[in-house]
């Protein structure tokens, strides 16, 4: 990939984010207090659930460090876009998975240092949980909020034209991930089999997981089927552009490749699962 194309991955980022707060409004935010127990059992999905599945997968199949800790990387991206388009389709609480997917700006810069410190401290230098931060509100938190408010100045344009800046972040979605996948295609090819059980049983363990705990919680149908989607479906596009920041280099490294493999396999193992939830009460 190179270097010029490499340097529009933070402005794809951005604009997919852009777009996610053009699809929330203020009123969205009083989910937490509409929804209190599936707001905060949802959290817990995302923030804890998800990277210890993600651990205990890679911890039992010990792949190289480099692929652990892209696996443990992509644990750490909550949905965002991805999340509420397949929420949406499944009928579920859209409001609810764009608010957990802000708090990422937090919990992303602790826990990607604590997972390179550990799998990445005998094969690259030092982070900045700092700079990870800073990184992530100009990338996040800052498009979803310039969204948001693009939505309140222009509401009729941005409600008409939704259509439009969704099928453009999806486009450029599907560009990332196919980027990660040509920089690092003989990797692929030789760690394919090993890298896409891993993620298949991350993907399938997280749906089982998420569903028995909003059961058990009695959560709605409702509210069920979104933080099932919501604990399954991680931002492919987020730990793509974070890897080469992260590993301070020019060029798309191997901690990507896990991201870019799941951003396919989600669709393969989620859709047909929420075409038989979608309709179900």
């Amino acid at each position: 990939m190179s270097n010029n194309a490499l340097a529009l991955l933070p402005l794809a980022l951005a604009y997919i984010m852009f777009t996610l707060g053009t699809g929330l409004k203020p009123s969205d935010f009083k989910v937490i207090a509409n929804h209190p127990k599936a707001f905060f059992i949802g959290l817990v999905n995302q923030v804890i659930f998800v990277p210890l599945v993600a651990l205990a997968v890679v911890l039992m199949t010990a792949p190289p460090p480099a692929i652990a800790f892209g696996i443990m990387l992509i644990s750490f991206c909550p949905g965002g876009v991805t999340s509420n388009m397949l929420t949406y389709y499944a009928k579920g609480n859209v409001a609810l998975t764009g608010v957990v997917s802000l708090l990422s700006v937090i919990t992303l810069p602790i826990l990607i240092t604590l997972a390179f410190n550990h799998f990445m401290k005998d094969q690259a230098g030092s982070i900045s949980a700092v700079k990870i931060g800073v990184v992530m509100f100009l990338l996040t938190a800052l498009p979803v909020t310039l969204g948001m408010l693009a939505r309140y100045k222009f509401t009729d344009f941005m409600v008409r034209r939704s259509g439009i800046l969704n099928g453009l972040a999806s486009i450029f979605f599907v560009l990332i991930v196919f980027a990660a996948i040509a920089s690092n295609w003989q990797l692929l090819q030789s760690q394919f089999t090993q890298i896409g059980l891993e993620l298949v049983f991350i993907i399938m363990i997280l749906f089982a997981l998420s569903m028995l705990v909003s059961r058990v919680f009695k959560l709605s149908w409702f509210d069920t089927k979104t933080i099932s989607i919501e604990t399954s479906v991680q931002n492919s596009t987020t730990a793509i552009t974070l890897a080469p920041i992260i590993m301070g280099v020019s060029t798309l490294p191997v901690i990507a490749l896990p991201a870019a493999l799941y951003g396919v396999l989600m669709y393969v193992i989620t859709l047909p699962i929420i075409f038989l939830i979608r309709n179900k009460n």
